[in-house]
């Protein structure tokens, strides 16, 4: 009788087991565990974190390829939280996805985001002269927003105390978050810029699992924020970009960049507890509810800012059940969202999160992640559920008092 052993010779099993913890693939117990934590597990078709683990381990790297299941899978990692013996499952498949025999399976929008962050620094593909004409343009309109004509959005000014690094869809389709996010800076009365040598937040050399990739994405960040001398960088609403800059970063580099790192929500935070930022609770008059970002939340501890910000600007914050580290995926993590293919694959990756929602008693959600926002609101339209969807920094920014 045949017995299924392990591989050590195979390509992706010599690129696991090499960490501390978390890719250590060989100790799997094959206990189930994780698959019944797998929100997509009992939907149709999905990934099978066991089977993967396993195939992983037994030197079945083509088999896992084929099978489709490695760019499916949100790599959120609701099913690491139970496994005995710590295997990060994000961890396995992105080292997965690296594989060379894996490359023609790459999404082909990401593939050409990929080469446009590489090619310009922006994955929308924004020469530097198209960011400064959108930045100028937008910085136009801001006057007219805050009624002050000093006000401004600049960029690339040296020795600002912050520098925000916006989400792409700020610099596209959702301008008005960009302007809601300057109203937010202006009301810190603090310097602040944005800088056009680094013009979005995201690192899909995460979502490949290109450790050198990430690291060259993750130095177009840090290289031009340190020679403008901020104190601070101010993430957008973005899991993915909060999660490798935030926890990710000095692995990527090698060292601690010369700035600290914080969200948007963490910002607004600390200056409503020094009272320089105020907000009207009666502008959102209403209980508003919170979907916990899996990058942001589960992934690198990220739970109480966007809380706390939510509960100074409406009437209570709505928990959906589970929550915080037992959170549920709202199915567009792990690259599925970047792709502009699979939106029917998303609604049943998002069935769970759209059962949550539905089950919240309240038609307002709001969530710390653009890319969440945009599931959320499609997972809205799709099941008919009819509830508002707004990221915690846009609504903060509505409710504020100038």
């Amino acid at each position: 009788m045949d017995h299924a052993t392990l591989n050590k010779t195979s390509a992706l099993y010599r690129l696991l087991n090499g960490m501390v913890e978390g890719d250590n693939i060989s100790e799997c117990l094959t206990c189930g565990a994780c698959s019944s934590r797998c929100t997509w597990f009992d939907g149709q078709g999905g990934p099978l974190p066991r089977t993967i683990v396993r195939m992983a381990a037994m030197g079945l790297d083509e088999p896992l390829v084929n099978s489709g299941m490695l760019w499916d899978c949100l790599i959120c990692n609701r099913c690491t939280e139970v496994c005995p013996m710590g295997i990060t499952m994000d961890k396995v498949v992105t080292m997965a996805r690296s594989l060379e025999i894996a490359e023609e399976m790459v999404p082909e929008d990401i593939r050409h985001g990929l080469k446009n962050k590489i090619e310009l620094g922006d994955v929308n593909g924004l020469t530097t002269e198209e960011f400064v004409e959108t930045v100028e343009w937008v910085s136009e309109e801001f006057v007219d927003e805050v009624e002050d004509d000093a006000a401004e959005i600049p960029h690339g000014k040296k020795g600002a105390k912050l520098l925000y690094l916006p989400n792409p869809r700020e610099l596209g389709i959702n301008l008005l978050h960009l302007t809601a996010m300057a109203k937010l800076f202006y009301a810190t009365k603090e310097s602040w810029t944005l800088s056009a040598d680094h013009t979005d937040v995201t690192n899909w050399g995460y979502f490949v699992g290109k450790p050198e990739l990430a690291k060259s994405f993750a130095l177009k960040v840090v290289e031009p924020a340190e020679a403008l001398g901020i104190e601070t960088l101010v993430l957008s609403e973005c899991g993915h970009g909060y999660h490798v800059l935030k926890c990710l970063l000095e692995d990527l580099i090698g060292r601690k960049p010369e700035f600290e790192v914080i969200s948007m929500p963490e910002l607004l935070v600390r200056y409503a507890e020094k009272g320089i930022l105020r907000f009207d609770k009666e502008v959102h008059p209403h209980k508003i509810a919170y979907h916990d970002p899996c990058n942001i939340a589960r992934k690198s501890g990220g739970y109480d800012a966007p809380r706390q910000i939510l509960d100074r600007i409406c009437h209570g914050v709505v928990e959906l059940i589970p929550n915080r580290e037992d959170g549920i995926c709202c199915g567009g993590g792990g690259g599925i969202l970047q792709d502009s293919h699979p939106t029917p694959k998303r609604m049943i990756t998002g069935k769970p999160k759209a059962d949550q929602m539905k089950a919240c008693g309240t038609d307002h959600i709001a969530t710390a992640c653009l890319s969440c926002h945009r599931q959320l609101g499609e997972l809205s339209n799709h099941f008919k559920l009819e509830m508002k969807v707004d990221t915690v920094a846009a609504l903060a920014s509505e409710a504020l008092i100038l």
